[in-house]
């Protein structure tokens, strides 16, 4: 295959003005210009997405494509549009509510061009580590509250940890195109967890590196529990929920159907190491905080 450019970032919008202009300024203002921004509205108004990319048609330098679908695929769909409307070496999902620190791409396009030694599965795509930033929109536009480590206790990509629940969100995680022909596009049949799949799949294949600074940046909108300005993580959270029960119960019934040992056991032991470990998070964090206020008495009794 002949690439047209190093990578294709694929924008799924519908209806986000708003939020779409912040994801082209974090495209635009990249260290590392080798790429094409191919633009995915499923299903919205094509109007304001238009008038948004005619704004920035200067500063794009032809470097921009936008697909109108006339009706909503789904993500997953949308996302494999993109895919397939562009020609690049790398791949990365760039959703329309999150951003990327400047150098981003140059340091995951590095990262893969010269990949550190691996065993006998190469490595074929890089995450980095993420911030969670948690906004709050309204008529005057967005406001950051706060933010926070998303998963900067990762110091690698486990297989066995990424079989628990996605650790890492798509606007991370740059991947080989050719990689990705071989695991296969994104699962349009799943509504939610489409990119925990495709993860997935990857790491199954092949390792994912990490770059252990957080170089992009996971939006989240709490207080929109409905409606296109919502995360589908917030929003459609018992969506997510019942889904998830849904796709480990598919895997699983596909081991049983073959008797084999895979992902269907993986993700199930996984969830529930997991789910212990969590518990004895919260009893070691009740320990620690008994300790510390035992110690200050100590110290208070001694000056005493």
């Amino acid at each position: 295959m002949t690439f047209t450019q190093r990578v294709a970032i694929v924008t799924r919008t519908k209806n986000r003005a708003i939020l779409l202009r912040r994801a082209i300024d974090s495209v635009l203002s990249q260290n590392f210009q080798e790429w094409t921004h191919v633009i995915v509205n499923d299903g919205g108004d094509p109007a304001p997405v238009d008038q948004l990319v005619d704004e920035y048609r200067t500063r794009y330098q032809d470097r921009v494509q936008v697909i109108h679908n006339p009706h909503s695929l789904g993500m997953e769909a949308a996302s494999n549009v993109g895919i397939n409307a562009s020609r690049s070496e790398y791949i990365v999902i760039h959703d329309d509510d999150d951003s990327w620190k400047p150098t981003f791409l140059e340091r995951c396009v590095a990262y893969l061009d010269d990949p550190p030694a691996a065993l006998d599965t190469p490595i074929r795509g890089v995450i980095t580590h993420t911030t969670r930033i948690l906004e709050h929109l309204d008529e005057h536009g967005v406001t950051v509250k706060s933010q926070e480590p998303f998963n900067d206790w990762m110091k690698g990509v486990s297989l066995y940890r990424l079989a628990a629940s996605n650790c890492f969100p798509p606007i991370s995680f740059v991947f080989s195109r050719s990689a990705m022909e071989e695991v296969g596009a994104f699962r349009e049949t799943l509504p939610v967890l489409g990119d925990w799949d495709f993860h997935l799949r990857f790491a199954q294949r092949y390792e994912i590196g990490l770059i252990r600074e957080a170089l992009a940046n996971y939006h989240h909108r709490l207080q929109i529990t409905e409606g296109v300005y919502g995360n589908s993580v917030v929003a459609g959270d018992d969506k997510h929920r019942r889904y998830e029960h849904l796709y480990r119960n598919d895997l699983l019934r596909a081991d049983l159907q073959a008797g084999r040992i895979g992902l269907g056991y993986l993700v199930a032991t996984a969830d529930g190491f997991e789910r212990v470990h969590s518990q004895f998070s919260i009893l070691e964090t009740v320990i620690s905080r008994l300790s510390r206020v035992r110690l200050l008495r100590w110290f208070i009794n001694k000056l005493g």
